[in-house]
């Protein structure tokens, strides 16, 4: 059997979720292997759905464990989580009968929120690196039409960052939708698709926002319809969180989500 986790973490002390070959930097696999091998025994191995980047959040990052648990499923949280650094914390724990079953590949849609601070005021502590303030002042209405033109089959090879091993730069996109959080305050892009190549969120933010400060829309739909136009308008990694992911057969009996269905209004 294989144990499943749900994990949610603050990235900005992580350089990334995949440990680095030859380099000592601190990453969410690496914390997690150190933690259960320490716990549980092992050898053994931390597979994840999602490889976040440098900086990037989780509420709703699923991971598995291939190597031995002998401690009973009931006090697997408390256990592992005593023994886990502040920023970095297990939600909920499973087991599935194939030692060998892997997130990424049982993964059938993901869903990233990305936020956007647009108060007058300052950000608050609550939001503090977990959002992007933009200098200029924003068009949110026409951030907001331009982010459902996103919805459907793309190919979307323009707004993906070069050095991504993907076979493939079509995705398909179930939501798209750039909507108030906290109204005066706080906009959030949510987008959920079947999968998402290397940067592709934060690209499609960065597309937002040209739009939304007063660049044209039509460089942004040239690039979606023609995507060898490179469109590289990159927004910082604090603002994005991975929310939740979905699975051919839910490891968890129950799965806490945010933000809107896929597919729904």
């Amino acid at each position: 059997m294989a144990l499943v986790a749900r994990v949610a973490y603050d990235g900005r002390a992580f350089h990334g979720f995949q440990i680095q070959a030859g380099r000592a930097v601190r990453t969410v696999q690496g914390e997690l292997e150190r933690v259960f091998t320490a716990v549980l025994g092992g050898p053994g191995r931390i597979r994840g759905a999602g490889r976040t980047d440098a900086g990037v959040h989780a509420r709703g990052q699923v991971v598995s464990w291939d190597g031995p648990c002998p401690i009973p499923e009931e006090h697997l949280l408390p256990v592992l989580n005593r023994r886990l650094p502040p920023d970095l914390r297990l939600e909920a724990v499973a087991r599935v009968a194939d030692p060998h079953w892997d997130p990424r590949r049982h993964a059938t849609a993901k869903a990233y929120a990305y936020r956007v601070w647009t108060g007058a005021e300052r950000c608050p502590l609550e939001w503090a690196g977990r959002v992007w303030t933009p200098e200029t002042p924003l068009d949110l209405a026409a951030m907001s039409r331009l982010a459902r033109r996103f919805e459907g089959t793309h190919d979307f090879r323009a707004f993906r960052k070069e050095g991504s091993s993907a076979r493939t730069t079509r995705r398909r996109v179930l939501v798209c939708r750039f909507e108030p959080e906290e109204p005066g305050r706080l906009w959030t892009l949510w987008i959920v698709a079947d999968g998402f190549l290397y940067h592709m969120v934060r690209m499609i933010m960065g597309a937002l926002v040209f739009v939304g400060g007063g660049g044209p829309e039509a460089a942004v739909l040239a690039a979606l319809e023609r995507p060898a136009q490179k469109f590289a308008r990159l927004a910082p990694a604090q603002g994005l969180t991975l929310e939740w992911i979905a699975f051919d057969r839910d490891p968890f009996a129950v799965a806490a989500r945010g933000g809107p269905a896929a597919g729904g209004e």
